[in-house]
């Protein structure tokens, strides 16, 4: 199975050491250069950057341009880079699933029919499929890493 990445999944995957996760879940997880330049070039102080770039040298992550340079202009404005991107690379490459969480790039990825996980989403699958055993303690980790979430999506989260 194949996912397309933004940053913000990465990074905070990363601060909390469950960034293996997404390759025990995923055979190849793509990011855009948008993403790339964010979590590797952007990040002089975070481990995210040299997990990153060992999991393309590995060939677990694969960076990958977006053409599309108009449908990238007509959907920047409210949204990252990043997030553009993910959503229009996506759809480039005939890959459903991508990770994203802010809101409004989730609602826009719905409009392209894709199927949208974000970090919380990980964390949870990994957690039902045994690659992880701790879950509150996951969460706790995120939040403290200044992971912003509704009280009431977090209880969505432990209680399902």
């Amino acid at each position: 199975m194949k996912i397309v990445s933004n940053s913000s999944p990465l990074i905070f995957l990363s601060k909390i050491d469950r960034l293996d996760v997404l390759t025990k879940m995923f055979d190849k997880i793509y990011i855009p250069y948008a993403v790339y330049d964010e979590t590797v070039l952007s990040q002089k102080t975070d481990n995210v950057a040299s997990e990153i770039e060992l999991l393309i040298a590995k060939g677990q992550v694969i960076r990958f341009d977006v053409r599309n340079e108009l449908a990238i202009k007509a959907l920047s404005g409210r949204l990252h880079l990043g997030e553009v991107q993910v959503i229009i690379g996506a759809s480039e490459l005939g890959i459903q699933e991508v990770l994203l969480d802010d809101l409004h790039a989730r609602n826009k990825a719905k409009q392209f029919d894709l199927n949208i996980i974000g970090t919380l989403g990980i964390l949870k699958l990994a957690y039902k499929r045994g690659i992880t055993y701790d879950l509150k303690s996951d969460i706790v980790k995120l939040l403290d890493a200044d992971f912003r979430i509704s009280s009431s999506l977090l209880q969505r989260i432990l209680d399902d």
